[in-house]
């Protein structure tokens, strides 16, 4: 007797079985190719961490932002040199065992990477500077937070409103003691006895306007122990220079997701982060190649002695239209000029010359409180920028006897040298003061060992690079990544 077993079962796990490793095939392929991708992106990752995390340190230390200096020291640099460097960094997280002997070793993965480049890069210097400031606005917003800048809007506004620095106090005196001295000449008349110490006179008035002008600003408002620094640079290899000759590397600008600091209030901000990594007269950068760091960003001469000068000619043009102003809106000040112009023109026989002598006077006044302000300033102390009567150091006896030595000395109230300088940087030229920032920056880091050939067009904070890998079964995986400084 036979005995018949039906096979339908075997033939139906066997295509079963067969579909399923099939499946289980695809998922071990997908699950390797995962694998191989992931790993390429974290060897990415791992080697844009590494290049981002040498950030040049000096550059950290004075001034505390982020930048990848591309030619890590030496006499080039470019996005090459940081490619190198990248695949240098990705080649040992890829193979981090290499040159290790290690029994039954084997790589499954074999990732290469035959392919890297650096597509976009956001240079310090790109865009008018505003990759720089914008990290440094963003410093100032993040460290010192609140409101950096209210007094120094509200002192441009005082400036503006009033034309302090559009009038040439001066120049206005001088060609009223022209029209004074030539109605003189035409009426036949000379002073004489104006060298007596007693009694008024027009020479006497006319020789304090003659020693405040042209006697030196600089000179009659140090103190003659005050020394003055004697640095000298040489502007031809910083960037202010490079810039004009065109020869700066360029990137793409700011990059996504930055703000542009373009805003009054961004620019004011920016002026109080110069003000406080930067030097000055009242406190010089010692380890500087300039010492008065501020004077040079405003004026952009090669020494000290040369920006310290034309800041005294410009601080003395503002502290005279100021103090024109002030006197003009002084009654009793008024009243005192009135009389001695009164007195000076009887003598002269011409009366109806008052008024012109009066404006004379309250000019020359005007200066004298100047010089002595500076004075002040360059000693420390404070001067308000529209003063009241009770402000003034300078009286008419003093215009009359030619002192023009007086202060007051005051400590509080008003404005430091400092501040005047913040209100000389909030209103100049954007653009110029933000390069010879970036010639100060490079100044400053040449001074230090290893950064002897430092150029702030080399020193990105922002890179998009281009990567491509390959595995161990020919696959091929293409991406790029964005890296920046936070």
């Amino acid at each position: 007797m036979q005995t018949r077993y039906n096979a339908y079962l075997t033939v139906y796990l066997s295509l079963i079985f067969g579909i399923v490793l099939s499946l289980l095939f695809v998922f071990v392929e997908g699950a390797a190719i995962g694998a191989v991708r992931a790993q390429a992106e974290l060897v990415a990752d791992l080697g844009l961490d590494s290049v981002f995390a040498e950030y040049n340190r000096e550059i950290l230390n004075q001034y505390e932002l982020f930048f990848v200096d591309s030619s890590y020291g030496s006499v080039n640099g470019g996005t090459g040199m940081v490619e190198k460097r990248l695949s240098d960094y990705m080649s040992y997280n890829m193979t981090p065992d290499k040159g290790i002997m290690m029994p039954f070793e084997h790589n499954l993965l074999r990732l290469e990477n035959p392919y890297l480049e650096i597509a976009e890069v956001s240079y310090a210097s790109d865009d008018a500077c505003m990759v720089w400031k914008a990290q440094a606005v963003n410093y100032m917003k993040a460290v010192y937070g609140g409101d950096l800048i209210a007094d120094v809007q509200e002192h441009i506004d005082t400036v503006k409103s009033n034309g302090l620095t559009e009038r040439d106090v001066a120049g206005e005196i001088a060609e009223q003691k022209l029209a004074f001295e030539e109605a003189l000449k035409d009426k036949g008349i000379v002073e004489f006895g104006a060298e007596s110490g007693e009694g008024y006179s027009y020479q006497k008035v006319s020789g304090v306007f003659d020693k405040v002008v042209g006697g030196g600003i600089l000179a009659l408002a140090l103190s003659g122990g005050d020394a003055v620094s004697g640095a000298v640079m040489d502007a031809g290899p910083y960037f202010s220079a490079r810039k004009k000759g065109g020869a700066v590397n360029r990137g793409i600008g700011l990059h996504e997701g930055i703000d542009r600091p373009d805003g009054i209030a961004d620019e004011l901000i920016y002026g109080e982060y110069l003000m406080k990594k930067c030097g000055n007269y009242m406190k010089p950068k010692d380890t500087g190649l300039l010492k008065y760091q501020i004077e040079y960003i405003l004026y952009g001469f090669n020494s000290d002695a040369g920006n310290l000068r034309r800041n005294a000619e410009l601080l003395f043009a503002l502290r005279s239209a100021a103090n024109l102003t002030s006197i003009y809106a002084d009654s009793a000040k008024q009243s005192q000029a009135e009389m001695i112009a009164t007195i000076v023109c009887a003598l002269l026989l011409s009366p109806e010359l008052t008024d012109l002598m009066k404006a004379i006077i309250l000019g020359v006044w005007a200066l004298m409180e100047t010089v002595s302000d500076m004075r002040q300033l360059l000693e420390g102390g404070r001067v308000p920028l529209i003063k009241g009567s009770a402000d003034w150091n300078t009286g008419i006896v003093d215009l009359l006897t030619g002192n023009i030595s007086g202060s007051s000395g005051r400590e509080t109230g008003g404005l430091s040298y400092q501040d005047y300088l913040r209100v000389f940087l909030g209103l100049m030229d954007r653009d110029t003061k933000a390069a010879r920032s970036l010639d100060i920056v490079e100044m400053d880091i040449r001074q230090t060992a290893g950064n002897e050939h430092f150029r702030i067009d080399r020193c990105m904070d922002y890179m998009k690079v281009n990567f491509g890998f390959a595995d161990a079964d020919g696959h091929d995986f293409v991406f790029y990544k964005k890296m920046c400084y936070e």
